[in-house]
C-alpha cells in the first residue's frame, strides 16, 4: 500500500487537529494524557448512552478526560445535552477522518465479562451474605470508601477459590467495605480470616456478623495501615485481599502491608486498580513496584469489579471537573482485579507512614 493510501490529505489534517486538541488538554492538567487517550475520549462519546457511561468506556483518568472534553466544548465540537454530552457534526467528521468508530460491547451477559459465574457457588451462603450486607455501614468519603456489588464480591471469591488461594488458607483482608472477609468466612473454605480496617463502624459490624453467624474463623480488628504491621501478622498469611485508595503512595503502602503479611514464595495477593483514577503510567509504576519486591502479576481482569453508586458523589473532587453535573443512574465505576504471587521474600521496610495517603494528581473520588 502506498503512503498516500495510508495518509490521505483529510486524515492528515484530522490528525493535526486531534494533536492540537491534545496539547490544549495537556496544558490544563498535570496528569498523563496521550494521543491514544484522546482517541479513547472521543470514541467514548460515539458509543455511550450517557455521561457516566462515557467515563466508564473511555478508560482514561477522569481529570484528563474532563479537561479534554472542556477543550472540545470550547472549540464547538461538543455540546451539552440533558444526557450529558453530544458530539457535533464537525467532531463526528473528525472521528470519521481518523478512522475511529464505536467498539461494540461483546462481554458475556451471564458473567458480565468476568469469565466466572458466582451463581455456581452455594446459594445458601450467598443468601446469608445478602441478608447481612443490607445492614453494612454506608460508605464515607473520609476513608475513600465505595463498596462493590454483591455479584462482584462473590466473583472475587470464586476466582480465589478456583486458584487455590482460599481453601484451607489463612486470609488477610486490608480494608473491607466490600465485605470480602465475610463472604470468605461464610464459604467455609478458609482456615482463618483476619480483616483489618480503620473504620470502627465496619469493624463492629463484622464482629457482630461473625458472632451472629457463628463464624469462629473470622476475626475483625481496627488497624490504621499508616502504622507498622504488628509483628504477629508478618509472614503469617497465605492470601491477602485489598481494594486500596489509588494515590500511588496509598496504594503501594497498602500493597506493602499485604506483601509483608504473606508467608513467602507462593503467597498470593488480590487488589483492584481503575482507569478513572489511575493512568497507564501509574499502572506501570505499580507493576514495577511489585516486581522490585518479589511479586509477579499472574492475572489481570479488566472491568471485573463493579461498584454501587455511593451517596457522596457530589462531594467528590471530580464533581467540579465534569462538563455536565448529573448524578449517575447506573454502574459506572469499575476496576481491574489483579492477582499477584510472591516469588521471593519481599524486600520491604515495616515503617510508619505520615500525612495524606488518599490524594494525588489523578485522585477523583476523594
Amino acid at each position: 500500500m502506498s503512503a498516500s493510501g495510508l495518509h490521505s490529505p483529510n486524515s492528515a489534517v484530522a490528525a493535526e487537529t486531534l494533536e492540537a486538541l491534545l496539547r490544549a488538554a495537556q496544558e490544563r492538567v498535570p496528569v498523563p494524557f496521550t494521543l491514544r487517550d484522546a482517541e479513547r475520549a472521543l470514541v467514548a462519546l460515539l458509543e455511550a448512552e450517557d455521561l457516566w457511561d462515557a467515563i466508564r468506556r473511555s478508560r482514561v483518568p477522569m481529570r484528563a478526560l474532563c479537561a479534554f472534553w472542556e477543550v472540545l466544548l470550547e472549540r464547538g465540537l461538543l455540546e451539552r445535552t440533558e444526557e450529558g454530552l453530544h458530539l457535533k457534526e464537525d467532531a463526528l467528521a473528525l472521528a470519521h477522518e481518523l478512522g475511529l468508530g464505536p467498539a461494540p460491547e461483546l462481554s458475556c451477559p451471564r458473567c458480565e465479562g468476568r469469565g466466572l459465574d458466582p451463581a455456581r457457588l452455594p446459594e445458601d451462603i450467598r443468601e446469608r451474605f445478602s441478608h447481612l450486607a443490607r445492614r453494612r455501614p454506608e460508605a464515607i468519603q473520609a476513608f475513600d470508601q465505595g463498596f462493590v456489588t454483591e455479584e462482584t464480591t462473590w466473583a472475587r471469591i470464586a476466582l480465589a477459590w478456583s486458584r487455590g488461594d482460599l481453601q484451607g488458607r489463612r486470609i488477610f483482608v486490608l480494608g473491607d467495605d466490600d465485605l470480602m472477609s465475610l463472604a470468605a468466612a461464610l464459604s467455609g473454605a478458609p482456615r482463618y480470616v483476619l480483616v483489618v480496617d480503620v473504620d470502627e463502624r465496619l469493624v463492629r459490624f463484622l464482629q457482630e456478623a461473625a458472632r451472629a453467624e457463628g463464624l469462629d474463623n473470622l476475626e475483625a480488628v481496627r488497624y490504621d495501615l499508616r502504622t507498622p504491621l504488628p509483628e504477629a501478622w508478618i509472614g503469617k498469611f497465605d492470601t491477602f485481599f485489598t481494594d486500596p485508595t489509588e494515590s500511588f503512595r496509598g496504594l503501594t503502602l497498602t500493597l506493602s502491608r499485604g506483601l509483608l503479611a504473606l508467608h513467602g514464595p507462593g503467597g498470593a495477593g488480590y487488589f483492584g486498580l481503575t482507569h478513572a483514577e489511575s493512568s497507564l503510567p501509574k499502572w506501570a509504576q505499580v507493576q514495577r513496584f511489585l516486581l522490585e519486591h518479589g511479586a509477579v502479576l499472574t492475572e489481570l481482569r479488566d472491568e471485573f469489579s463493579a461498584y454501587a453508586n455511593w451517596n457522596y458523589i457530589e462531594q467528590m473532587r471530580s464533581w467540579s471537573w465534569l462538563p455536565v453535573q448529573l448524578r449517575p443512574t447506573r454502574t459506572w465505576y469499575l476496576s481491574a482485579w489483579h492477582r499477584i504471587e510472591l516469588l521471593e521474600q519481599p524486600r520491604l521496610r515495616n515503617e510508619a507512614a505520615e500525612g495524606d495517603i488518599f490524594n494525588d494528581e489523578e485522585a477523583a473520588t476523594t
